[in-house]
């Protein structure tokens, strides 16, 4: 915070997420003070930490940064939107950004150009995958989850994957964008994230969540038996109205 005061520098500093409790207040500070171009940058970002166990795997952080008036926390889905995170980083002036970066490697949407993500990205929410047929169901995630929704949503003509890396980002974009990522007229929506499910009923109906604390086992595995999969995403939505 004293290097973005006087103002010369871009400041950044790194840790694991699951530390960012140490240095809340510190964090809290450069939110009340908007303080510009300071990025945290926080890594280790869910259950997917594996062996370390439940000490080491946020589960409730990611959201505990959220509620932090004006501060932008972005969690990108791959290497694109993860270019766009830094990018808002070291340009918004009105206060600081918290990147959540994951461990595990992450499959990139290369279906769509990089441009395109990371444009949308910098929106905070987009469409990563597009209907082929009429609207039916609109499936929202962020970080490494977003994988998944694309996966689940592969076979099914009417479903849309939207990648919302920055909740705050988006919600400063215009009710007209917002309408084309999320039209009101499709109200059967799910959202998916590797951590407590709260924050999402905001645009969902229906969260695939992680309400609990992890346990000591390879990352994989871990996601996996806690639901963080492509198999119990689509499973979850079969059960849908």
């Amino acid at each position: 915070n004293g290097i973005a005061y006087h103002g010369i520098f871009k400041a950044s500093g790194s840790t694991f997420l699951v530390f960012v409790d140490y240095f809340r207040p510190t964090i809290r500070v450069a939110s009340l003070a908007e303080l510009g171009r300071v990025s945290y940058i926080l890594t280790h970002d869910s259950i997917g930490v594996g062996e370390d166990g439940p000490t080491h795997q946020p589960v409730e952080t990611v959201s505990g940064l959220r509620v932090i008036p004006n501060l932008d926390v972005y969690r990108p889905a791959d290497a694109e939107e993860t270019v766009s995170a830094y990018v808002s980083s070291v340009t918004r002036t009105g206060g600081p950004t918290a990147l959540i970066l994951s461990r595990q490697n992450l499959v990139q949407n290369g279906d769509m150009p990089a441009a395109e993500r990371r444009e949308g990205a910098l929106k905070g929410g987009y469409v990563a995958k597009r209907e082929t047929g009429d609207l039916d169901l609109i499936i929202i995630a962020t970080g490494s989850e977003v994988q998944h929704a694309l996966e689940a949503a592969k076979d099914m003509a009417g479903a849309r994957v939207v990648s919302m890396p920055c909740m705050e980002a988006y919600e400063r974009q215009s009710d007209d964008y917002k309408e084309t990522v999320l039209p009101s007229t499709c109200t059967k929506r799910i959202a998916m994230e590797a951590g407590v499910s709260d924050p999402w009923y905001k645009y969902a109906s229906k969260v695939v969540g992680v309400d609990r604390f992890g346990f000591s086992a390879p990352g994989d595995i871990v996601m996996k038996e806690l639901g963080m999969s492509a198999e119990n995403l689509a499973s979850e939505i079969s059960t849908m109205n």
